[in-house]
């Protein structure tokens, strides 16, 4: 089956097993890791990067829920496996093009294995051989050229891909549970960032993935047959997903969506677009005639009847009043950091749109403000506090130019008042 992504010129080859399952070590951690009589399978990633992509989120929401349930996780997780293998986080996780034979690994920022800068490559390959023998994997010089022997019948790595894929291709390697949770979540909060800022007026460019491409460690050649296709030698699924999820974000055919009914990811043909099915469009409509037909129920009484049409009709009238007098109420803000107290000055139009964007941030931990992103991922969003400094209603003469640039004129004001390094 086809992708719906337009990836169809795409080709890598990774492997999965026929079954996995969950085990625990001697540390109590939970580890997936192919049955022993299970079949492995080589296939192409970019075939099915649709369903790859949105189970992936699919388990990263389940993992997101503020009460996770262990036992979905778990299933999700060993059926994320079984369809497409396990990450390659081994290789991915550190800035060796090879660990075989190296005495230590450096690993990169903000990988999802460890908060260390380097360890023994030795201790890191135990991580992912929790349960073999040193009869079961181990590497032996043959003519000077270093190889990984297996007790078993798996691939050998192909192309320029390091001997490390080696292992990963193993029955033996696994990976942690949570490592797998925790790179699953990491894609669906980058969803919900992508959404949250689409739906506001950017001033500058945000990152949303930073790092994820690292050139030095993937390869590809171009090969021609009926069509030319770009074969890619990733070192890893991990990155071959990030790879995919930065080509469909950036694909103006593409729209990454969530369905305001049942909250799935989706392939929306617009930005108005709401639901992500026929069914789940027919609930909502199921839903508002049910509140519908309870309205008019209750509005069939008698004795309420003139109540309710009065109240109705006199609410309106100040709805409508009320409307008409409102004026635009712009100012400055603050958003200080309890935490180290560090401070964010910005000027807003409509401070109440501006506090409502706040609490959604915190609610759904998505940064609101590139500049405090750094800090806002190791403090977490309940760690700010938003704060009005002053407020100023918009005169009936000027225009909305005049109004942001007096707005502008006192943020200045503000800012010059506190000292630089409390600043973001």
């Amino acid at each position: 089956m086809k992708s719906n992504f337009n990836l169809a010129n795409f080709k890598t080859k990774w492997i999965k097993y026929s079954d996995y399952e969950i085990k625990v070590d001697k540390n109590n951690e939970k580890y997936i890791i192919p049955k022993e009589y299970s079949n492995y399978t080589i296939y192409n990633p970019f075939e099915v990067s649709d369903k790859l992509l949105f189970d992936l989120i699919d388990l990263g929401d389940e993992g997101l829920k503020k009460e996770p349930n262990e036992e979905i996780i778990n299933k999700k997780a060993l059926l994320f496996a079984k369809n497409y293998g396990l990450l390659g986080l081994v290789s991915s996780s550190v800035y060796n093009r090879n660990i075989i034979g190296e005495d230590i690994v450096i690993f990169t920022e903000n990988n999802i294995i460890t908060k260390q800068n380097i360890m023994d490559s030795e201790d890191y390959l135990k991580l992912f051989l929790p349960f073999a023998t040193e009869y079961d994997v181990y590497t032996k010089t043959y003519d000077n050229h270093l190889t990984v022997m297996k007790a078993e019948d798996s691939p050998k790595f192909y192309g320029k891909r390091p001997l490390v894929l080696d292992i990963v291709f193993s029955k033996f390697y696994s990976e942690k549970l949570m490592w797998i949770v925790e790179f699953s979540k990491l894609i669906s909060t980058h969803l919900n960032q992508l959404i949250m800022y689409r739906n506001i007026n950017l001033t500058e460019p945000v990152t949303i993935m930073a790092d994820k491409f690292k050139a030095q460690k993937i390869s590809f050649n171009i090969t021609m047959f009926d069509k030319a296709e770009i074969n890619w030698e990733f070192d890893s699924l991990e990155s071959t997903i990030e790879t995919i999820y930065a080509f469909v974000l950036t694909d103006e055919k593409i729209i990454l969506n969530r369905c305001e009914y049942c909250n799935k990811a989706f392939i929306g043909k617009s930005e108005r677009e709401k639901y992500c099915s026929p069914s789940c469009r027919n609930c909502t409509n199921v839903i508002k005639s049910r509140n519908k037909k309870r309205l008019l129920k209750e509005e069939n009484s008698k004795k309420r009847e003139m109540v309710m049409s009065n109240v109705k009709s006199e609410k309106r009238k100040e709805i409508v009043y009320e409307y008409k007098e409102k004026k635009t109420t712009g100012g400055v803000y603050k958003i200080t950091n309890s935490i180290n107290g560090k401070s964010l000055i910005k000027s807003e139009i409509d401070l109440k749109s501006m506090e409502n964007r706040f609490k959604f941030s915190v609610s759904t931990n998505s940064c609101i403000n590139p500049k405090m992103q750094k800090d806002w991922k190791e403090f977490g969003g309940k760690a700010y506090i938003f704060e009005v400094l002053e407020e100023v209603e918009m005169k009936s003469e000027m225009s909305n130019i005049d109004f942001k640039n007096e707005l502008k004129n006192l943020e200045e004001k503000y800012i010059s008042q506190v000292d630089k390094e409390n600043l973001y």
